[in-house]
């Protein structure tokens, strides 16, 4: 099997099987600098869509944050950053529990699901301006694969059976990341959803 060939089995084992794709994954065993590539790719893709998606969005809809979040210069250097956060917070929170992943791993599958769950991304934004409710119900959807593969991720990276326990991991990590956000937002003078005026 070509290597393109062996990344889209690895991309669908994702949906199907995300526990032995993550086994996968991890015996890759990428260099460093690749998982960092991998980190600035994710990033850039990801902002060209947040972009796109905005771009069917009335202007005086568009919220301040959302704004950050889709420029370039800001977004950009956020989204990396968001990334980076969540894999240290995966990493030590499984650590707390006994947990015995590594950061590097942590952060090459904190990626690859960002990377995965574009594929979604893209047909939300393809049905947005013909079918927002079904594109809406995908974005939620999105949300909870992303809970269901990262749980099953942090399983093989910590060595844990339980996918529940691995889940409040998720959302203890998860909360670390707002908060730390809600500070930078904050210094910003800008406000995520439900905040401000």
């Amino acid at each position: 099997m070509t290597q393109a060939g062996n990344l889209a089995d690895l991309f669908w084992a994702t949906f199907r099987e995300p526990r032995r794709a993550a086994e996968r994954l991890l015996a890759l065993d990428l260099p460093m600098e690749a998982r960092w590539l991998g980190l600035f790719l994710v990033s850039v893709l990801t902002i060209l869509f947040t972009n796109l998606m905005l771009a069917t969005v009335p202007v005086d809809e568009v919220q301040p944050w959302e704004r950050v979040w889709s420029d370039v210069w800001l977004g950009l250097p956020i989204q990396a950053l968001s990334m980076s956060i969540l894999a240290l917070a995966v990493t030590w929170i499984g650590t707390l529990f006994g947990g015995k992943g590594v950061f590097e791993d942590a952060l090459v599958m904190v990626v690859w699901i960002q990377g995965v769950l574009l594929a979604p991304q893209v047909v939300q934004i393809i049905l947005f301006p013909v079918a927002p409710v079904l594109s809406g119900l995908i974005a939620i959807g999105s949300v909870g694969l992303f809970f269901w593969m990262l749980s099953h991720f942090i399983c093989v990276l910590h060595g844990f059976k339980s996918a529940l326990a691995a889940f409040f991991g998720v959302i203890g990590s998860l909360v670390f990341l707002a908060i730390v956000f809600a500070l930078l937002f904050s210094m910003l003078g800008i406000f995520p959803p439900g905040m401000g005026s």
